[in-house]
């Protein structure tokens, strides 16, 4: 059997001999027979004959700026992932997401697959927000096809939820139960991160998950796996602040297409009954810039000896906390000295800075 002079083995290579004459055909339709019964360009057949959709240029794709972030740390359009250790203060933050996405019109859906009713209920409620409209949803909600599917499974019916609910943002509580996996694997399989990421996409609106760094590293990759911070758009990774009080301080790990973002510092207040009854939200960047201001009064100082004066009254301080407190110190520095705000005093290890104008300076308070 020969189709155009082709000779045929077998029947899966003479569909590949076919396929192979078409695209010859395409490429060069010297007799117009492609063009006799498709209207398109022969270059455009041969790529619709391989199997590919479209070919753009960047042209094609618009290159608007970000939308600004939701209350100063969500993305507006698709996932972020806010990690830290137990204890720091994850779901508390996330009961502040609510009661802030409610004033500004917003109706959040809480995806729990931690099953913690009780304290979802209890934080929300103590903070003001309006329990009513707040839809909270377990795995076990789903039915009992998906109750123990990981996220990306039953995503889809997530957001159906969502849709009916008429909810707006979706707050995951938290990755480990939300996947169904071990620990060892969210650090050695590189695509769960993004399979897990796929189900976030479908929802069709912002969300926020939480996570964990691994034990004994605060200041460690989610989970202590760089694909985590790679599949999310924006990351941020959480601590817990110096002061009194219950203190959070949040600051960006990974911010595609965004350039500076101020950390974020939450200030929580608790009532005689044990539950949170005020919140402050401060832009840490700022905050950390009054307390250098207030403190280089006094005079020159070092990083060193500007973290030995914030530190000195906290009970335990880990190397990664001294480190992070150092690199936030050093950055806020070189900006108030952009800023006209403070000058070096020599150079290296031994440098110590020294306010330009104690009348600015202060004004600045």
């Amino acid at each position: 059997m020969r189709a155009r002079g082709l000779s045929m083995t077998t029947p899966s290579e003479f569909a590949s001999k076919v396929i192979e004459e078409r695209l010859r055909l395409a490429l060069d339709d010297r007799e117009g027979e492609l063009r006799a019964v498709h209207p398109l360009r022969p270059e455009e057949a041969a790529l619709r004959l391989a199997g590919i959709c479209r070919i753009r240029t960047l042209a094609d794709i618009p290159d608007d700026p970000p939308e600004p972030l939701l209350f100063g740390m969500l993305e507006p359009a698709g996932p972020t992932l806010l990690y830290a250790a137990p204890g720091t203060g994850k779901g508390m933050t996330g009961a502040i997401l609510v009661v802030e996405a409610q004033k500004a019109g917003m109706r959040p859906l809480i995806f729990d697959a931690e099953r913690r009713p009780r304290e979802w209920s209890r934080r929300v409620g103590g903070l003001g927000g309006d329990r009513s409209k707040v839809t909270y949803v377990e795995p076990g909600d789903l039915g009992s096809a998906l109750a123990g599917e990981p996220f990306w499974k039953a995503a889809e019916a997530v957001a159906q939820l969502r849709r009916i609910s008429g909810c707006d943002l979706v707050i995951v509580d938290s990755v480990v139960p939300a996947t169904g996996v071990a620990e060892e694997r969210l650090r050695s399989d590189a695509q769960v991160p993004f399979q897990f990421v796929g189900g976030l996409d479908c929802l069709g609106v912002p969300s926020v998950t939480f996570g964990h760094p691994p034990k004994g590293q605060p200041e460690g990759d989610p989970f202590g796996s760089m694909a985590w911070v790679a599949a999310f758009r924006l990351t941020w990774i959480g601590t817990r602040a110096e002061g009194d009080g219950h203190r959070i301080r949040w600051r960006p790990r990974k911010r595609n297409e965004r350039g500076q973002i101020a950390g974020i510092l939450l200030t929580i207040e608790y009532g005689n009954d044990g539950r949170p009854c005020r919140y402050q939200v401060h832009d840490d960047e700022q905050t950390t810039r009054d307390w250098l201001l207030a403190t280089l009064v006094n005079g020159p100082r070092s990083v060193t000896e500007l973290l030995d004066e914030r530190l000195e009254a906290e009970d335990e301080v880990t190397e990664d906390r001294l480190k992070a407190t150092r690199n936030r110190f050093r950055g806020a520095l070189l900006r108030m000295k952009r800023d006209g705000l403070v000058e070096p005093i020599g150079k290296g290890p031994s440098t110590r800075w020294r306010l330009r104008s104690t009348h600015r300076a202060l004004s600045q308070v």
